[in-house]
């Protein structure tokens, strides 16, 4: 049996409050008490409760958004100017947000339940970490999108993106399919949830306004 460190314990704990019941409803005497520590040690390690939750959004999307690029500069060899396949980008920017879903060492459904909540609550820290730390990976995907569809304009790829990028949080959720979800095994759930997206955002993409 793996032996978690104070700080694992401190993350996970938080990780799990959140997911249960908000970021309002969050104290560090709650934190305390779940993992099993005391609030010196949680001052020790991250020196307030603002830096506790930017640590518990960071490990996680950090993650994620490495292996998008990763899987995007693949696709590109490297040159950002290079037109690529569009299902192709869009499986690199949605196939890995969904398949955390499954994977527990990346928080799993849990970190789901937690980024659903920061959406919903529209926490600073998640604005905050999108703006100064994961908005230039957007911007390449979004300019990886304009490279694909040249007759959409930018504004257009904008707003259509924008609303993609909802559509991939409500599925990471897992809002409202939970029906659906109990009529095929988990894997194969997830596998058609990423290949219904991807065909959702190239219809969308595709499609020029008159």
């Amino acid at each position: 049996m793996t032996t978690l460190s104070t700080k694992e314990r401190i993350l996970n704990s938080t990780e799990n409050l959140i997911a249960e019941n908000g970021f309002a409803e969050l104290s560090i005497r709650k934190i305390s008490l779940q993992a099993h520590t005391n609030l010196a040690a949680i001052n020790y390690h991250f020196g307030n409760k603002q830096e506790l939750i930017n640590q518990v959004l960071e490990r996680r999307l950090n993650n994620l958004f490495q292996v998008r690029e990763k899987m995007l500069h693949d696709l590109n060899q490297g040159n950002k100017k290079m037109a690529c396949n569009l299902e192709q980008i869009l499986h690199a920017f949605i196939a890995p947000a969904l398949y955390m879903i499954n994977d527990k060492h990346q928080g799993g459904k849990v970190f789901m339940k937690v980024l659903a909540r920061a959406y919903a609550e529209q926490s600073e820290s998640l604005h905050e970490l999108l703006a100064n730390r994961y908005t230039p990976i957007i911007k390449e995907f979004a300019e990886a999108i304009h490279l694909a569809c040249p007759d959409l304009p930018r504004e257009t790829i904008f707003w259509r993106f924008h609303f993609l990028i909802g559509a991939l949080t409500y599925a990471m959720g897992d809002f409202g399919a939970s029906s659906m979800s109990k009529q095929m095994p988990e894997s194969e759930y997830f596998n058609k949830s990423v290949e219904e997206l991807i065909q959702f955002g190239v219809a969308s993409l595709t499609s020029v306004s008159s």
